[in-house]
């Protein structure tokens, strides 16, 4: 069994997301939920490591908010399936955002000031593997914004022609990086001062990466990465946290300001970064009661084997 999100394979290549693609663009998105639906179904009816992993983070959620849990009572499979299927759903929204037909009066905005004042101007944006970070793109402004994505995988490039093909306009460039030395930090810093938004994930630790704390998530012990936090302070950048997901039928954006200039200090900053760690898990949390089922880390996440030093 996989205990890291980076020991699970990923399905599927860039042919088969051409072909979904073409199926939406074709079918439309009615006819194309009813096939994702069965395919989901039968997904949730095999995939026993993912009902497992999504009972458990469900159960964790019920069993910390106590009075004020979004569930009557423990959740079962039945929730995992609700669960899956709404991750079904992100899929749908990610190919809308992709095709950049969202507008942005369909999206309700929460914090939107703080994202306002760093259109044109250097940002770290932290997410999460948490509803669909791709609403973002729909929230306008006057500039033409360069967003670019920091991923674990080498397909960076194939990836960014793919997004270029269906939608030239996207604004969109991914960055793969499998750890940030100087050479990395450098390029970054040209994006920041271009004006340019660089987006880190702020909830899986980078494979073999020992930057690692454990922060108090849902009532228990997990390995969360420092890697993001680390790069704003080198970069001496300010840090938004963004979230993007489906509440009651409403696609809706929250951003949260963390940091104008985060700088951590040399005698304290172990404890400084478990303050900002815990500080951007509190908010995690705040928005899994909102919306339980926008959490899509479908591994092992409070038995995550840390690295150990080589």
């Amino acid at each position: 069994m996989s205990q890291r999100w980076d020991g699970q394979q990923e399905k599927g290549s860039f042919l088969l997301l051409r072909l979904t693609l073409w199926l939406y663009r074709c079918l439309g998105r009615r006819i194309f939920m009813l096939i994702l639906s069965v395919i989901i179904w039968w997904y949730w009816l095999f995939a026993r490591q993912a009902r497992q992993f999504s009972c458990e983070y469900l159960q964790h959620l019920h069993q910390y908010a106590g009075s004020q849990s979004p569930f009557p009572a423990l959740p079962n499979e039945w929730h995992s399936y609700q669960h899956l299927k709404q991750f079904g759903m992100s899929i749908l929204d990610k190919m809308t955002a992709w095709l950049g037909i969202i507008p942005e009066q369909e999206l309700q905005l929460f914090g939107h000031e703080h994202l306002q004042q760093y259109y044109g101007k250097g940002a770290i944006i932290l997410v999460s593997h948490f509803g669909n970070i791709e609403l973002l793109r729909a929230v306008k402004s006057e500039h033409v914004q360069m967003v670019n994505v920091l991923v674990y995988r080498k397909h960076a490039e194939q990836f960014n022609a793919f997004l270029r093909s269906i939608n030239p306009k996207a604004g969109v460039r991914l960055i793969s990086v499998d750890d940030i030395g100087v050479d990395t930090a450098l390029l970054l810093q040209q994006r920041l001062d271009a004006g340019e938004w660089i987006i880190v994930a702020a909830d899986r630790i980078p494979i073999n990466s020992q930057r690692q704390q454990n922060v108090c998530f849902l009532g228990q012990q997990s390995m969360w990465p420092e890697g993001a936090w680390l790069l704003a302070h080198v970069l001496n950048a300010p840090v938004l946290a963004v979230f993007c997901y489906r509440y009651q039928q409403q696609w809706q954006v929250h951003i949260h300001s963390i940091s104008q200039n985060l700088q951590l200090s040399r005698h304290n900053r172990t404890g400084q970064l478990q303050n900002y760690m815990q500080q951007y898990v509190q908010l995690v949390e705040q928005h899994c009661l909102r919306a339980p089922y926008q959490w899509f880390n479908f591994y092992d996440f409070w038995q995550q084997t840390p690295v150990q030093n080589r």
